[in-house]
C-alpha cells in the first residue's frame, strides 16, 4: 500500500509481495501500461475464477469415491451392530 501511496506501480507491489499468481501480475503490469487496468484485472479475474472452479471440480469429482467408501463403512457399521446381536441371542436360544 505505501510503494503504491508513493506512487510506485500496482503490478510491482503485486510482484514484490509474492502473494499474487505470475499472471495476474504481467496482467496488470499490461494494463497499466496501456491504461486499461481495470479491463486487464476483470479478465484476470474470470481466468482466476475459471481456474478456481475447474480445481474444485476436479477435486470434488476426486473425493466422491472416498465418501462413498465411508459412507459405506458407517452403513456396514449400523448393519452389524443391529444384526450380531440378534445373530447371539439366536445362538443362544438355540442352545
Amino acid at each position: 500500500i505505501e510503494s503504491i501511496r508513493g506512487g510506485g506501480s500496482l503490478s510491482a507491489a503485486m510482484r514484490r509481495t509474492g502473494v499474487f499468481p505470475p499472471l495476474l501480475t504481467y496482467l496488470a503490469a499490461s494494463g497499466e501500461a496501456a491504461g486499461q487496468l481495470d479491463d486487464m484485472l476483470e479478465r484476470a479475474a474470470d481466468y482466476l475464477e475459471r481456474e478456481f472452479d475447474r480445481f474444485t471440480t476436479t477435486a470434488l469429482s476426486l473425493l466422491e469415491p472416498l465418501i462413498i467408501v465411508v459412507m459405506g463403512g458407517i452403513v456396514a457399521t449400523i448393519v452389524l451392530s443391529i444384526l450380531l446381536p440378534i445373530l447371539q441371542l439366536n445362538t443362544l436360544a438355540g442352545q
